[in-house]
């Protein structure tokens, strides 16, 4: 009962951030009442700023088609949505891009020179291709140069700017510049302290998806959630001892299965698995380590939630605090928030590592 009552609540708060608006006609003629909306377009505001006359919004999913082919997915996907009077535009692209640094550049020009995997995306800078772009090209507030060399695979969208493409250059997914509309705040985006925070931002949705994560399963798998967290530090020696044997086992069965031929094609299927159980015993962990800061020793799904909250925290804290530092503008601020970033890059790896053992020794110790 419990977990229906917290999984309707959860739904409740997920549509409570979805907005309706009706997509805008063609304006009427002088003194002629509006046309009544064709239809309504669902937007998951996550994000929405407006000056009173434009508005940017912001959204993300976890996995979307891409381009109409269904071999072409997008994961972490997020959206833009732009509106400025009666004009309204709307752009997907690869979350990833925006979650890996340097998939956004703000403030600054960029000359792509060389052939890249993945979106490009400028705030404030003018973007130059000469070079194959496998992905989409798009600026808030700049404009785009298309040379002779380029070939871009996705689109090339530049709201609040133009696109100069010469004759030869190849866009598979088409050009569309919009440089009348303004996009509001787009100034703040572009100062030297967008960087930092557009870091902090990458920061706290990483720590936003693990906590998703989290909720699924020690909402939905309780039972196995419970009997990896007792044995995520009590059971050190055998999570320890499962690592070192994973990491010898992987790399010959990752070699069996490229000799055998067939077996390539489970290799994508192995990843993922691996992945999978990385990240359930680095969230248990997680968990477990939250639990003992708490002095607490409850088994039901809300402790184990919070506890788990309170140890993602543990690990991010300080690439968070790595994302402030720089906004004192002080080289030494920089360093410690370099060196803050490390740590706590070097903890989550570390995390992952011993939650993959942690995962192994559970379930070569639960019962058949």
């Amino acid at each position: 009962m419990r977990k229906l009552v917290i999984s309707v609540i959860a739904l409740l708060a997920l549509f409570s951030l979805i907005r309706a608006f009706p997509q805008s006609t063609t304006p009427a003629a002088p003194k002629v009442p509006e046309a009544p909306a064709r239809g309504i377009e669902l937007h998951p505001g996550l994000v929405e700023i407006g000056d009173g006359t434009s508005s940017l919004g912001l959204s993300f999913g976890l996995l979307s088609g891409r381009g109409g082919d269904r071999s072409l997915w997008n994961v972490l996907p997020l959206r833009l949505a732009v509106r400025s009077g009666d004009k309204s535009f709307s752009l997907g692209m690869n979350g990833l891009s925006f979650l890996l640094r340097g998939g956004v550049r703000l403030g600054r020009p960029v000359l792509v020179g060389a052939a890249q995997a993945g979106d490009v995306i400028s705030v404030g800078g003018r973007v130059t291709v000469d070079a194959r772009v496998d992905g989409d090209v798009w600026t808030l507030g700049a404009d785009v140069v298309l040379t002779p060399k380029a070939e871009v695979t996705g689109r090339v969208v530049a709201i609040g700017g133009k696109v100069a493409a010469d004759p030869r250059a190849r866009v598979a997914g088409g050009i569309t510049a919009l440089p009348e509309i303004k996009v509001p705040f787009l100034g703040a985006l572009a100062t030297t302290a967008s960087v930092p925070l557009l870091e902090l931002g990458r920061e706290i949705l990483g720590y936003l998806l693990l906590a998703f994560l989290l909720f699924l399963v020690t909402y939905y798998l309780a039972g196995h959630a419970r009997g990896l967290v007792q044995s995520a530090l009590s059971r050190w020696r055998a999570s320890l001892l499962s690592l070192v044997a994973a990491i010898v086992a992987v790399p010959l069965l990752i070699v069996l299965l490229v000799a055998s031929g067939f077996g390539i094609l489970l290799l994508p299927v192995l990843a993922l698995l691996l992945i999978a159980a990385a990240l359930d015993g680095f969230l248990a962990l997680a968990v477990r380590i939250g639990a003992v800061l708490r002095a607490g020793s409850g088994t039901d799904t809300l402790f184990l939630f919070t506890s788990g909250l309170l140890g993602l925290f543990l690990f991010k804290a300080p690439a968070m605090a790595g994302a402030v530092l720089p906004l004192v503008r002080s080289e030494l601020a920089g360093k410690i928030g370099e060196i803050c970033r490390m740590v706590s890059l070097g903890l989550t790896a570390a995390g992952l590592l011993y939650g993959f053992g942690a995962f192994l020794s559970n379930a070569r110790q639960s019962p058949r």
